[in-house]
């Protein structure tokens, strides 16, 4: 029964930690929940990414368990999604195998290691819940890669620091945000394996401010980004936001040689 290989999921990997997701049968994950994030990621990528959903390949980094990967699948998407915890990439694989999303894939790795020579390219790329997990020169890097694993969008769900309280220096320019504490400096690396909201290793990460991580996305290459403001998420955080940024061709500006 399905309700008996749930439970052996959780018996060996631990429960789910959030992502209450519908199978068979009527039995989710976790109690039924709505999920607003993934609600405003799905409608965005279907308003702007330019084509029916079920044509899109979709890459879903950090997938956690799996959530937003298999939302896509169902629209009919290939999906990829990436994972750096072993537990986590177990939970995926029971829901897809559920569900029978053939067209969906879960690997454990770095989300640092990705490349298109490795993944090859998306439609659209989710980065939720995750960079403010990484160094600011992690960040960076990552932002590159996506930039070139991109063919369309790419939508980051990122805390954001509100007041520069530090200075970066990447690429002899100066970044703004501030540090935040993921691991203790004591932890083992089972511990922090086992904190599956924290980040995979470094014990501190860094949250670029707003103007920042505007710069660092045009750096990258895309060539605009947008606030996303509705679909609305409860509470309203300041600190929480989603973007889209859209990797496209630079127009010429033709009336106006200044501009």
């Amino acid at each position: 029964m399905l309700s008996d290989r749930l439970q052996l999921v959780v018996e060996k990997h631990g429960p789910w930690t959030a992502m209450a997701i519908k199978l068979p049968d009527g039995i989710y994950t976790l109690p039924s929940a709505s999920d607003h994030r993934l609600k405003r990621i799905l409608q965005v990528a279907r308003d702007l990414v330019g084509k029916p959903l079920s044509q899109c390949r979709v890459l879903d980094l950090a997938c956690l368990e799996g959530h937003y990967a298999i939302e896509f699948a169902l629209h009919g998407c290939e999906v990829v999604g990436i994972e750096g915890r072993e537990a986590s990439v177990a939970k995926c694989d029971f829901v897809k195998d559920e569900l029978g999303l053939d067209r969906a894939r879960f690997f454990q790795d770095d989300v640092r290691n990705l490349s298109s020579e490795k993944y090859g390219t998306f439609d659209i790329v989710i980065c939720s819940g995750l960079l403010y997990h990484l160094p600011a020169r992690d960040a960076w890097g990552l932002l590159q890669s996506m930039y070139e694993a991109c063919k369309g969008i790419v939508i980051i769900d990122t805390f954001i620091a509100l007041a520069s309280q530090l200075t970066v220096e990447i690429d002899r320019t100066a970044y703004h945000g501030h540090i935040y504490q993921e691991h203790n400096e004591a932890d083992t690396e089972e511990e922090k394996q086992k904190k599956l909201w924290a980040s995979l290793d470094n014990d501190a990460s860094f949250w670029f401010t707003e103007p920042s991580l505007m710069n660092l996305l045009a750096k990258a290459g895309f060539t605009s980004a947008f606030d996303v403001l509705t679909p609305t998420m409860p509470g309203n955080l300041r600190d929480r936001k989603t973007y889209v940024a859209v990797k496209g061709s630079r127009v010429a500006v033709l009336s106006s040689d200044a501009t």
